[in-house]
């Protein structure tokens, strides 16, 4: 399945990467030294560098037009791979336990470095109505057993990490436009990135050895009692907002109470599963050659209200035992993004400014060098109006060794190793693209 599933991105993996690259290194540290550069204007002179999938998206939301983004939408391709959705497809079919209203919910896990997907599929006897809603994802993750205990000592209890988008992203009620009707057999896909919800955890809980537990809803209300000094936790009065329920009887039933509780679903519990090897720690990875100028170049994101306010801070480093010299312009630095819609790449305006000495930085060995962009600034206009993750990667191509001020500053490429993570809380666009669900249908 591993193999299949490295169609999967259409926006999520790195396709183009081989022709980004090129050559250089990468890495990732700290900075003590911020450089904001002034604002660029996307529209005056050069034409932005089109977004893969997303048709005349940036033409339409230019136009401030409700609907032509989605036609552009729902002309791109599906975005789970046939292969992933018949494993989706077979664990649900393999589950036990409970299955409110016969509904499994279940997700397969594709590695570390592409999306996983996650499925609900109705393999009970009545027609089901299902919010499916990728914001509604929580992974309750625990880590593993620590290596370092000695044999026969007792363990402490590992103590979960829980993997969820922040309140203000996730919906208080069910999205209209995501709530499907589901007859028996029938069942839908979607891929999601695990990162995206563990976004600034530190360390990633999602490591070799650690078990992943995945839910889909919103928790249950329960009811506190105390007996004998000891606290007991009993299923409470359950009141909307429910993930699924009974399509025919929707509308019919009570919000609250007792008979609620029994036939609507407040949340789907899937089967847990135990990360591998892939997830080692890159502690024990290789890593990547470094240039023979000493230098290295890192990327930092994080998270973002919108895209207004998404950053990218470019790092270098001298690794080296000499000092370097670098001429540093935030315009050398071009950004390849992969996001929901596709993978783009953000290339500044050339700079046609000649060189002066102030712009050459000298790094003693250890020392380094941050660059801040806001990536409005750098990218084609509206390309992060989707909320979600975008993986960042950036190339600095350096050609002035300032030979005409008795310099011999690097020249030369380096490009990130690792990709930046940046999460955009609210868009323009809704957080799940038209064509990211699939249907399936059991035994297909």
């Amino acid at each position: 399945m591993r193999a299949a599933s490295l169609s999967l991105g259409l926006g999520w993996c790195f396709s183009a990467l081989a022709a980004f690259v090129g050559a250089g290194a990468g890495g990732c540290a700290g900075g003590n030294r911020a450089v904001i550069g002034a604002t660029i204007d996307d529209d005056a002179g050069v034409e932005p560098a089109p977004i893969r999938d997303a048709g005349a998206r940036d033409a339409a939301l230019d136009a401030k037009s409700d609907a032509a983004p989605v036609a552009a939408e729902e002309e791109a391709p599906p975005t789970v791979d046939p292969a992933v959705s018949h494993a989706l497809l077979s664990k649900t079919g393999e589950a036990t336990g409970l299955a409110p209203l016969g509904l499994r919910f279940e997700i397969v896990e594709l590695g570390s470095e592409l999306p996983w997907a996650f499925a609900v599929v109705n393999r009970g006897t009545e027609a089901a109505q299902v919010d499916f809603d990728a914001r509604l994802l929580t992974l309750e993750i625990v880590p593993p057993v620590d290596s370092k205990t000695k044999a026969g000592a007792k363990q402490k209890p590992r103590k979960p990490v829980l993997c969820r988008l922040p309140a203000d992203i996730v919906p208080g009620s069910v999205d209209p436009a995501l709530a499907i009707k589901l007859e028996p057999g029938e069942g839908l896909v979607e891929n999601f990135d695990p990162r995206l919800y563990c976004l600034g955890k530190t360390p990633s809980p999602l490591v070799e050895g650690a078990q992943v537990s995945p839910r889909l809803g919103w928790a249950p209300k329960l009811k506190v009692s105390w007996h004998n000094g000891k606290r007991a936790e009993a299923p409470g009065t359950q009141s909307e907002p429910f993930v699924a329920e009974p399509s025919e009887a929707r509308g019919s039933l009570p919000a609250n109470g007792a008979d609620a509780g029994e036939r609507r679903v407040k949340e789907l519990s899937g089967s847990s599963l135990t990360l591998g090897s892939d997830f080692a720690n890159d502690t024990h990875a290789v890593e990547a050659p470094l240039d023979p100028s000493g230098l290295m170049l890192g990327i930092t994101g994080g998270d973002a209200t919108d895209e207004g306010a998404a950053l990218a801070t470019a790092i270098f480093t001298n690794r080296g035992k000499k000092k370097q010299d670098l001429y540093f312009r935030r315009e050398l630095i071009t950004y390849e993004v992969s996001g929901p819609d596709g993978v783009f790449e953000c290339e500044p305006e050339p700079d046609l400014r000649a060189p002066d000495r102030s712009a050459f930085q000298t790094l003693a060995p250890g020392g380094k060098l941050s660059a801040v962009s806001r990536l409005i600034e750098m990218c084609p206009a509206h390309a992060f109006a989707r909320p979600g993750l975008y993986l960042i990667h950036a190339r600095f191509d350096a050609v002035d060794a300032g030979t005409e001020y008795g310099l011999h500053a690097f020249t030369g490429r380096l490009v990130s190793d690792k990709p930046a993570l940046v999460r955009i809380r609210k868009g323009e666009l809704p957080f799940t693209p038209s064509n990211g669900t699939e249907r399936v249908h059991v035994g297909e």
